[in-house]
């Protein structure tokens, strides 16, 4: 057995402090050093599971961080992964790509996704840094430019996360999308828990895979904070406004799914199987590797010590899969990670 889809997550280094991320508000996991998040995985050891994964004919890698471009090395990598024949997707919030745009450029094969939040007060609102959405205008206008000098094409999206500081722009992202020179917008609701939710997914842990819960606190609200009424509103606007710009379907919810995800963090939305315990790997900056990009609390094994195929087939990997195939975890009703397994290849 070996993963379909592989994540680098190759830095939790940020230079912003989102107010939704798990990893760096408030209560993030990094910022509030729950666990030990230092980047311990080198340049090598990251070309080590390259050369492994087009071995085995993976088609795509998933790079993000934190913010991936603060990664000493981002392009020599990307580069070794390019020439393996793999297509890259990398995550970023495009602030700091002007330091290695010449060389990102002319790199093929490649899509990258901005995060971008709204028009440009929200969106700097949110991150916590004026001047970051006029920051990413001028990258991607730059990458844009140099991509035409050297004859290549970049693929490019938005995504957009719905949350409770940003809910009322949504009807702006497709004006927003089209300022920006980007086609395609991406659209998915925010994680959120209460005390009694997280405290909940602690106690699963502990019981049954003897570790603790760090992840959920960064998400932590008692409510979404979203008002539905105007949200709907906002969906309309956002739908109706499309046109030339591609709505890309990673968490296709129904006007419906939308109401029951932000009025209840304990109910279902849509299935509750989770196929990233059959397809996905994510490997941590320490090494740890696990099933969830964005629940990474339970490691299958280090992958320093290891190889990618001895981990995905170890008794951890092979304990936590037995228990998710039965049943959810607490926090597994308000996770959008597991739509990473859907995508078509």
């Amino acid at each position: 057995m070996f993963p379909r889809f592989i994540s680098f997550t190759v830095t939790n280094a940020c230079n912003l402090r989102c107010r939704m991320c798990g990893q760096w508000s408030e209560e993030g996991y990094v910022l509030n050093h729950t666990v030990d998040t230092r980047s311990r995985m080198t340049l090598a050891d990251w070309k080590r599971l390259v050369d492994e994964i087009a071995e085995h004919k993976i088609r795509f890698v998933l790079v993000r961080g934190g913010e991936p471009f603060l990664f000493r090395g981002i392009i020599e990598l990307l580069r070794y992964i390019n020439a393996k024949g793999i297509f890259l997707s990398i995550d970023t919030n495009g602030t700091v790509l002007d330091r290695c745009a010449v060389e990102l450029s002319s790199i093929s094969n490649m899509h990258i996704t901005f995060s971008v939040d709204g028009p440009e007060d929200v969106h700097d609102a949110v991150r916590c840094e004026k001047g970051s959405f006029q920051k990413i205008r001028q990258n991607i206008a730059l990458l844009t430019d140099l991509e035409q000098k050297c004859g290549n094409k970049i693929s490019k999206s938005i995504c957009f996360t719905i949350s409770r500081y940003n809910y009322t722009s949504l009807g702006q992202m497709a004006d927003v999308a089209r300022s920006l020179s980007i086609p395609s917008v991406n659209i998915v609701p925010y994680y959120y828990f209460s005390n009694k939710v997280g405290t909940e997914y602690d106690r699963e842990l502990r019981e049954n895979f003897d570790c603790t819960a760090f992840s959920w606190k960064g998400f932590h609200h008692e409510g979404s904070g979203v008002q539905f009424d105007r949200f709907k509103e906002e969906l309309q606007r956002y739908r109706e406004t499309l046109g030339d710009i591609y709505d890309f379907p990673y968490m296709p919810l129904t006007q419906d799914e939308y109401r029951i995800w932000f009025h209840d963090e304990s109910t279902q939305v849509r299935s509750a199987t989770c196929l990233n315990v059959e397809n996905l790997i994510d490997i941590q900056p320490t090494g740890e590797a696990n099933f969830c990009v964005d629940f990474p609390d339970y490691s299958i094994g280090n992958i320093k010590d290891a190889s990618i195929s001895e981990v995905w087939n170890s008794s951890r990997a092979q304990r936590f899969r037995d228990y998710r195939r039965r049943k959810p975890l607490s926090v597994c009703h308000r996770c959008g990670a597991k739509y990473i397994s859907e995508i078509k290849e």
